[in-house]
């Protein structure tokens, strides 16, 4: 991809955003489609992070001075030793107004190593709990317990970390409007600074979707998922959790700047295996292949694979559907100054009956989703951009 490599190293602006893939897990999820592999080689896992560095090497041209956030994320990065992220972190310049993010699983981080993060720098803690039943989280094939969650919580709070996001499904097969308010309010109980909410989402090729295909695994209805969904938004919300993205809730002050980066439209670099970049209006992705990964790494750049689409309209469609996703809505004038056109007589004809029912608002130079229409947002957004 030398396209890309020039394109890099002779762009006059740095990015102040990266996400870092430790693609391996103690056991890979039935329903996750994201690329990892099992850690059952320590031998591996070293060499993963010796090219890791020499990979922000690579990268330090156009990686800012100081940056705004650095997120790890995978896989399970809480199976990261302090030792190993020691050393990848030496190679950022970090502040106290950097927010670092680090996904981690309940059952792979224990007091002394989250204590060991938070003196490192990190200063923002992802819980994947997904669920507070240990029914669902058997559906699920998660590798930790509910009570994990209990204590990684505690400990988080204990090892010094102000900013904790706890991570929730829905949708999971067999669940009741009874356990849907459990699950919330036990989140309420813990009182997070930041939740994730998702609807469970079969994937081809899954363990999850093949079960699924032969008839033993049941999914919910949609209108149960959504019902489910706006069930939870709503309790969240009455407790201070305010939802600031269609599957994202905060208090004030907390929600996730590296997700904001992404849905405005914000520049990153994505570091290790299958991890995604977008640099002004180019995306690319590493590959899908530690040992491919690692010959990319050795040769700069070759090997990776660019998004073969990336022109002007799909990167128009792009800027609606993330911005779309927010409910402070889309920067009219933001899209102006990115494509130098104008939104509104661009997109006037699909627009008018969607502002005459009051479904898409525009307000303060903003382009908005009627907060009540969130459940049809793939329906809505799809007939505006396509």
């Amino acid at each position: 991809m030398k396209s890309v490599f020039l394109f890099l190293y002779y762009r006059p602006m740095k990015t102040e955003h990266v996400y870092i893939h430790f693609p391996f897990c103690i056991s890979k999820c039935p329903y996750c489609d994201f690329f990892s592999v099992p850690l059952n080689d320590e031998t591996i896992h070293n060499k993963y992070i010796e090219y890791l560095l020499k990979e922000i090497d690579n990268y330090d041209p156009v990686i800012s001075n100081e940056l705004k956030t650095l997120y790890f994320g995978g896989g399970t990065p809480s199976l990261l030793d302090p030792t190993s992220l020691k050393k990848i972190l030496a190679k950022f310049e970090i502040n106290a107004r950097t927010e670092v993010t680090i996904e981690v699983n309940p059952a792979s981080a224990d007091l002394g190593k989250l204590i060991s993060y938070r003196e490192l720098g990190i200063n923002r803690i992802s819980i994947g709990s997904q669920s507070f039943l240990n029914g669902d989280l058997k559906t699920l094939g998660r590798a930790h317990s509910a009570e994990d969650i209990y204590e990684c919580y505690e400990n988080s709070r204990k090892a010094g970390f102000e900013n904790i996001n706890l991570d929730l499904i829905i949708g999971i097969p067999g669940q009741t409007t009874a356990s849907v308010i459990y699950n919330v309010n036990e989140i309420i109980d813990l009182a997070p600074e930041h939740v994730s909410a998702y609807i469970l989402t079969f994937y081809d090729n899954t363990p999850f979707t093949k079960k699924l295909e032969k008839g033993t695994l049941t999914k919910l209805e949609d209108d149960t998922e959504i019902e489910f969904f706006e069930l939870i938004s709503g309790i969240l919300e009455e407790h201070g959790l305010n939802r600031y993205e269609i599957s994202n809730f905060s208090r004030s002050g907390k929600q996730s700047k590296h997700n904001m980066n992404t849905w405005d439209f914000g520049n990153y670099i994505g570091l290790g295996a299958s991890a995604h970049s977008f640099m002004d209006g180019r995306r690319w992705e590493n590959p899908e292949s530690i040992e491919n990964w690692y010959y990319s790494v050795i040769n700069r750049f070759t090997g990776y694979s660019e998004s073969a689409i990336t022109d002007e309209i799909t990167l128009k469609r792009e800027f609606v559907m993330l911005g779309l996703r927010k409910t402070e809505g889309m920067s009219i004038d933001s899209y102006n100054r990115y494509f130098k056109s104008d939104f509104l007589k661009e997109f006037e004809n699909k627009l008018d009956h969607y502002f005459s029912n009051k479904t898409v608002l525009a307000v303060d130079g903003k382009l908005k989703l009627n907060p009540e229409r969130f459940s049809i947002f793939n329906t809505i957004v799809s007939d505006i951009i396509f």
